[in-house]
């Protein structure tokens, strides 16, 4: 009876733990899908002052493998994994490696001075110390890594530093200076994206030597396999200069990319890059969102029909907590939505629209995370409700449970 009662209590203390976990405002975090799970890490958050910032460590994840909607973010499915005492790290990057590819690897980011490269191991849930071979890459950030060969990762330029290229290699974890000729300019705040034939294609991005920004219509790729540089032009309309923004590949070949930053203000814009044409055009949003433009977000593409657009900054500089679902399942509109529906299978059709998706418009719900009431959350009633239900109830059982281990222990004292 004493282990019932225990397993009882933990089942819904992990409940109440598990759904008051509510992130909070940032920007340039890292984040990276991994096991229907998208995890989150690091990142800038509000200081001590609405004026200031500060580096977090937090780590978590939003499980993607369940139905939900982000109208109430109390019942999110997040899970907070702080502490596992992830890196303290900002405008870092992470991706997918391992022999199992169930490794999470971040690179870069500051502050400087610590180890460039962590590793989390997603089957055991913890941080592993890592252990390289060959010479590191310098202090860096503003990078967005590639995956590539089956377990190679590249890292190009950034903040800080020259145009230098490494490969990082997950299976040996070994690092190695790459070598490939013609190579472009140093950049920063770029987005890497890496296509079906194995290559890496660079958009955007900003110079760190004179502040001049990359052009949309031309883009850097390297070829992994010659290990050569060349450059790639598009046509159509071409979308504004920008850094700070991110970007998703969809399996029927677009590239889908949402605002970003011009040094002045950040966009609210999507643009759609065709990769057998490198045709640019501009996103047809049906349902657009006021004032929602957004900097320094993650984007992350979930079952092929939804682009995860999380956290940020708007434009009048508050922190976004929020995630936005763009549905992308047709080529030529596109459609806000604030409920999740879990594709059976990622290998349907992107012209397929998820049987109840629902057409709304959210609204930007704009926070400076200098306090977490209950209104910046858009928490409901009935979430206050669950919420302390659940926990009456916990108190409950734990006092029945109390009173049972009372009561045996007077009878035994009688027998």
């Amino acid at each position: 009876m004493l282990y019932f009662s225990f397993y009882v209590i933990s089942f819904f203390l992990n409940i109440i733990f598990t759904y008051a976990f509510i992130p909070n405002g940032r920007l340039v975090h890292s984040s990276v899908l991994l096991d229907r799970k998208i995890y989150f890490s690091g990142g800038s958050i509000i200081g001590a002052n609405a004026s200031s910032s500060s580096t977090s460590n937090e780590f978590f994840y939003l499980n993607v493998s369940k139905p939900f909607t982000t109208t109430d973010d109390a019942l999110m499915p997040w899970n907070d994994l702080t502490n596992t005492n992830g890196p303290l790290k900002a405008s870092a990057t992470a991706c997918v490696g391992g022999k199992n590819n169930d490794m999470i690897f971040i690179f870069g980011g500051f502050p400087y001075g610590q180890s460039f490269v962590n590793q989390f191991d997603q089957s055991k849930q913890q941080w592993t110390n890592v252990t390289t071979t060959g010479s590191a890459p310098s202090d860096r950030d503003s990078i967005s890594c590639a995956k590539f060969n089956n377990g190679s990762i590249a890292i190009f330029s950034g903040w800080n530093v020259q145009n230098d290229l490494w490969i990082f290699n997950t299976l040996t974890l070994t690092w190695s200076l790459g070598n490939a000729t013609n190579t472009p300019p140093a950049r920063y705040g770029y987005r890497a994206i890496t296509l079906p034939d194995d290559n890496i294609l660079y958009i955007g991005g900003r110079s760190p030597a004179d502040s001049s920004f990359f052009p949309m219509n031309n883009f850097p790729l390297l070829n992994t396999k010659s290990n050569t540089w060349t450059n790639v032009s598009a046509s159509g309309p071409t979308p504004p200069v920008r850094y700070y923004f991110s970007a998703v590949l969809t399996p029927d070949g677009r590239i889908i990319i949402f605002g970003g930053f011009n040094a002045t203000v950040s966009f609210g814009d999507l643009w759609v890059l065709d990769i057998t044409t490198y045709q640019w055009s501009a996103g047809n949003i049906l349902n657009s969102i006021a004032d929602l433009a957004l900097r320094g977000y993650s984007a992350t593409l979930v079952d092929n029909n939804y682009m995860f657009i999380s956290f940020g900054k708007f434009t009048n500089e508050s922190y976004s907590s929020k995630i936005f679902m763009l549905d992308i399942s047709q080529k030529d509109s596109y459609k806000w939505v604030t409920e999740f529906i879990v594709t059976p299978s990622t290998t349907i059709s992107s012209n397929t629209i998820p049987s109840n998706t629902i057409l709304t418009t959210p609204t930007p719900n704009t926070t400076t995370q200098s306090s977490t009431s209950s209104s910046e959350f858009g928490s409901s009633k009935s979430t206050s409700f669950i919420i302390v239900a659940i926990i009456g109830g916990t108190i409950s059982l734990v006092i029945i449970t109390i009173a049972i281990i009372l009561t045996l222990k007077h009878i035994d004292k009688y027998k």
